[in-house]
């Protein structure tokens, strides 16, 4: 039976394939039609891992010399703040309007303060936010008010 004219399939014109010298075909590899700079070449696995427990040792000893220096350095930092701190009064405060535990660092000879944790800012703000929500509260509580006019 003659079916005619078959159509012809034609290439599809596009770039040249270019063989690489560098690229090696991997067995289970595929052929792909892409120019050489969109390739793509799994990394060899490479060798195997080495493991020089010597070398971990002595990571140990420097860490541990290390730890030891920093101890040290914060030790002789405290005596240093214990000197430092020997003029200056502690104390724990609880601020009315925030309800907040202040911790303030006063001199003793003079009586100011150096430091206030939280500080004073931090203070105003959350004074601030607790008047706004006792507002709030206080106006979802009221009963609506309806107004009359004659």
């Amino acid at each position: 039976m003659d079916f005619g004219n078959v159509p012809k399939v034609a290439a599809a014109a596009g770039m040249p394939v270019v063989a690489r010298a560098d690229v090696t075909a991997q067995p289970g590899s595929v052929a792909v039609d892409l120019p050489p700079e969109k390739t793509v070449q799994s990394a060899s696995a490479g060798d195997a891992v080495h493991v020089d427990v010597r070398a971990q040792e002595r990571d140990a000893r420097s860490r541990a010399a290390g730890e030891r220096r920093s101890f040290e350095r914060e030790q002789n930092g405290r005596a240093a703040d214990k000197t430092l701190d020997e003029g200056v009064e502690r104390k724990l405060v609880i601020d009315p309007r925030t309800r907040a535990l202040v911790l303030q660092k006063k001199d003793r000879q003079t009586g100011e303060t150096v430091l206030q944790l939280p500080d004073e800012a931090t203070l105003k703000l959350r004074a601030y936010s607790r008047e706004l929500t006792e507002r709030a509260r206080e106006a979802d509580d009221a009963p609506p008010r309806v107004e009359r006019t004659a």
